[in-house]
């Protein structure tokens, strides 16, 4: 049986009840805060293992052999800022803004793979600096020369865990025809 892990995003938060609906239906029965530094306090939620116990769904939901699911939330306002950002990001302009910080991200990897962006030579904020207003240069101009050659852009690397993935399971419709 194929079984996905069930994220946080599938349960529903009843944030003045404290209590959770789990995507079976299922509710919580325990809710506490727990010990952490100041203004980062999780909340833990627990479910009965009577309830999680027989569920068919338990699998992809814990691990764990004799109790049942307990999901740990970040405080109210920590995770009504996380969703929202969340929803933004699936919007049109999140996405169009994101494909603006992909191009800055591989600058960056570029960066940090070909010209040792991570380290410096120097010591000093002057010279620090220097060494990377140089190391921008040196970015730009192998890019002009990899333009000039028309050499192609890189491609994201695929894992060698998804490169096992047969052609046909990634499009099934198409392996039929």
């Amino acid at each position: 049986m194929n079984f996905r892990k069930v994220a946080l995003e599938q349960f529903e938060v009843d944030w003045d009840q404290q209590q959770v609906r789990c995507p079976q239906g299922h509710m919580s029965v325990a809710w506490w805060e727990h010990g952490g530094g100041p203004g980062s306090r999780p909340i833990i939620v627990e479910f009965d293992k009577h309830v999680c116990g027989p569920c068919p769904m338990r699998p992809c939901c814990t691990r764990a052999r004799h109790t049942g699911r307990r999901l740990r939330l970040p405080p109210q306002d920590q995770y009504e800022a996380l969703e929202a950002a969340q929803t933004w990001y699936a919007s049109e302009e999140g996405k169009q803004l994101y494909k603006r910080r992909a191009g800055v991200e591989g600058t960056l990897s570029q960066g940090v793979r070909a010209f040792g962006l991570r380290r410096t030579r120097y010591w000093g904020l002057a010279k620090t600096h220097l060494q990377h207003v140089a190391t921008a240069a040196a970015i730009n101009i192998d890019r002009i020369i990899a333009w000039l050659d028309e050499r192609p852009r890189a491609q994201t690397r695929i894992s060698r865990f998804a490169a096992l993935v047969p052609a046909y399971a990634l499009h099934p419709g198409e392996a039929a025809a």
